[in-house]
């Protein structure tokens, strides 16, 4: 399917959520503001429980509400605790539909670079935010299942969703797995920083996975350098950067990218291992209109996560104020927006899990 049509196609799908999440905003205030005492949801609730035995969330605020759930305000940012450095209010929730978009051009309509060869495979999406992602793979394929994992509830994740393949779970992966039946497919998108040990991550992954099975990661962090700015070793843009990989270190959180390399995942036992490194431009500078489409995207979303990536980190340095944080977002907004050429780094690192002893010798490659 040409990438025009499946991206229209989704980009609509992704706008009716959007509508659909704010028809929800009765039910999104129920969650954040009624909690209740009962930690187990009666029959009449559309909370679920899946072939693991976890909690799953379907449709029904009443079911967050279960679990006690209490989000925190923080400089007119909403957090779903408080460590995870990431906001999960309605305006991230927008910019990561929008890098929903973004990766479905730059995979040309598809949802993963790995093949999915079960009849009913099941699927973990690990950090499923607003869920775009494990929606449209449940979609695709009605015959497969889907855990969408997160620490927080996106409210679009309980609203509307009506998939009998889906299903939302509260949990942390940084915590030990509990997961019953093995996986096909095990994805992870935009965690940069969520987690202190990525070495655990990938331990569980490989042991939850079924034989031939495979993980995907993919990543983009300006404190990475995801983005780059022709001359820009003392713009505000590398200011930025460095404040903020300063206070990931300084935290235990680190965001350089370290864990898309291909090393980290073959120390767990990983195979036929590959890293695709994708430049995408930021901006209308392209020729093409494909291009233009994809830089007028990409721009968006990072001027969007400037504030998103930085506010919470830097002022819990207690070096950094609100009002400083936003000062830089600002400068390095007008950067790229005036600069005559900005490009940003998507990566996506796969690998597979054995099959077989003989199957332990296999080549990874770059791309």
């Amino acid at each position: 399917m040409p990438w025009t049509e499946h991206h229209a196609k989704s980009l609509q799908e992704t706008l009716s959520r959007m509508v659909a999440r704010e028809e929800c905003a009765s039910s999104r205030h129920l969650y954040e503001h009624d909690i209740s005492p009962d930690p187990e949801p009666s029959s009449e609730e559309e909370s679920e429980t899946d072939s693991d035995g976890d909690i799953s969330l379907r449709n029904s605020t009443r079911s967050g509400s279960a679990q006690n759930i209490e989000h925190i305000v923080e400089n007119n940012r909403r957090y779903c605790n408080e460590t995870y450095y990431m906001p999960n209010d309605e305006a991230e929730q927008t910019r990561l539909n929008i890098i929903h978009q973004i990766y479905l051009i730059l995979l040309d309509g598809e949802l993963t670079t790995v093949p999915i060869t079960s009849d009913s495979p099941r699927i973990l999406d690990i950090g499923t935010g607003p869920g775009d992602w494990a929606i449209d793979m449940g979609g695709l394929d009605p015959n497969s299942t889907i855990i969408a994992s997160d620490i927080s509830i996106f409210d679009t994740g309980i609203c509307h969703i009506d998939m009998p393949n889906v299903f939302f779970q509260l949990c942390d992966a940084s915590d030990e797995w509990e997961y019953h039946e093995p996986f096909d497919l095990i994805h992870i998108r935009g965690l940069s920083g969520a987690f202190r040990d990525w070495s655990h991550i990938y331990n569980q992954a490989f042991k939850h996975l079924k034989p031939g099975g495979y993980i995907e990661v993919s990543d983009c962090d300006p404190a990475g350098d995801s983005v780059e700015v022709e001359n820009s070793d003392d713009s505000y843009l590398s200011i930025y950067a460095s404040a903020m990989r300063s206070a990931a270190d300084a935290a235990g959180y680190p965001r350089d990218l370290s864990h898309l390399r291909r090393t980290s995942l073959s120390e767990a036992g990983f195979v036929d291992i590959k890293l695709y490194d994708r430049r995408v431009p930021v901006g209308l500078w392209p020729d093409d209109v494909q291009g233009k489409t994809l830089g007028k995207m990409t721009l968006i979303a990072f001027l969007e996560g400037l504030e998103a990536y930085s506010l919470r980190p830097l002022t819990a340095t207690s070096n950094w104020t609100a009002d400083e944080v936003q000062d830089l977002c600002d400068k390095v907004k007008d950067e790229l927006i005036s600069a005559n050429k900005v490009t940003g780094r998507f990566q996506t690192l796969t690998g597979r899990k054995p099959e077989s002893t003989q199957d332990e010798n296999n080549m990874d490659t770059t791309f």
